[in-house]
């Protein structure tokens, strides 16, 4: 099967029967930085590749329904040069991206049918990155800058900051154990030296072997 696809199930197997063996009972006030690893310098350029792939993969099962997060053409700006941009001007935390990969898959969670593609990553990365920000930075800007690093209109970008959350059923909130889940298996294909989507096979039933380089990439 393809990597990027493998990353995702392997995400959604592990969120729904993981179980975490002596770990520290968490504070009641349910802090969404409690506890988790740092996402690391490469983690950007990872998740980028990563959702590259996995957008190149959209012809196999195509959306049949346009949303707000379509764009009538596919960006000429790549996502990894997008994700990249983001980063540098949204000047936050590099956890933040981690979050906005599991915002994206609770999407693909809630509603099988929602497919992610080179029409809408690029507002749904701008959106899911800038609710992250917000929910877990302690500083962040306003709504009119984020549009204009993303690209978008003031209006455009408060449309679907309200659609996301809709489709997400208004859950930000993050564990420490979906935060770990998620950032790990983006840094163990990372560690396999998948670079793009010319690159079509991973195997990560080597995960634990893989542990100690896929932190050293991210």
């Amino acid at each position: 099967r393809p990597w990027a696809i493998r990353v995702i199930t392997l995400i959604h197997l592990a969120s729904e029967g993981a179980t975490m063996e002596d770990e520290p009972e968490e504070p009641d006030y349910n802090d969404p930085g409690q506890q988790v690893s740092r996402a690391g310098p490469g983690f950007v350029v990872a998740l980028a590749d990563v959702l590259t792939h996995l957008a190149s993969l959209s012809n196999v099962r195509p959306q049949r329904t346009a949303t707000k997060f379509h764009s009538v053409r596919p960006p000429q700006l790549p996502i990894r040069d997008y994700l990249i941009r983001i980063a540098k001007y949204f000047q936050c935390s590099r956890e933040c991206f981690v979050l906005c990969l599991v915002y994206i898959d609770r999407i693909v969670k809630i509603h099988p049918d929602f497919t992610i593609c080179n029409l809408n990553i690029h507002r749904l990365l701008v959106t899911s990155v800038m609710l992250a920000v917000k929910f877990f930075d302690d500083v962040y800007y306003s709504n009119a800058y984020y549009a204009k690093v993303g690209g978008v209109r003031t209006r455009e970008i408060n449309v679907l900051e309200a659609q996301f959350l809709q489709l997400i059923d208004w859950r930000l909130h993050v564990t420490s154990q979906e935060f770990d889940q998620y950032r790990s298996h983006v840094c163990t294909a990372a560690a396999g030296g998948i670079s793009g989507p010319e690159r079509p096979g991973l195997s990560l039933e080597n995960d634990c072997e893989q542990e100690d380089l896929a932190m050293a990439v991210c």
